[in-house]
């Protein structure tokens, strides 16, 4: 799986097992809790600036918010609820193609995704 970043956009690419094994994941967090996913970085990030190794899904409270810190990666926190909305981008079917993605915070109003949240693109490679 790969994590890529430019400065206003995150996108997370990997096969449908690998997408549906983090749904997985971040549905099953429990208050207070915090999981790390690890990506491949032996790549090029075209098109994006960079290559992140490390996504933090932290369960907190209020709408989710994704943003990068610096030498920890992409660190997404919200209410559970509002994490397993986030979660459900990560579903796909079995069949599908490469290229499928959503976005999800186009998708969700502010009460699942706060304002100034890094965009985040899941797609199936």
């Amino acid at each position: 799986m790969k994590l890529y970043r430019s400065e206003d956009e995150v996108s997370v690419s990997g096969d449908v097992a690998e997408l549906k094994d983090m749904r997985l994941k971040i549905e099953r967090i429990k208050e207070k809790e915090e999981i790390e996913f690890t990506f491949d970085t032996d790549a090029s990030s075209e098109p994006y600036k960079f290559l992140e190794k490390s996504m933090i899904v932290r369960a907190g409270e209020g709408p989710a918010i994704a943003v990068y810190e610096k030498g920890m990666g992409i660190v997404v926190s919200g209410s559970l609820k509002n994490l397993e909305v986030f979660s459900s981008f990560f579903d796909f079917e079995e069949d599908t193609e490469a290229g499928c993605h959503y976005h999800w915070d186009e998708a969700c109003g502010t009460d699942y995704v706060a304002d100034g949240t890094l965009p985040i693109v899941v797609a199936v490679a």
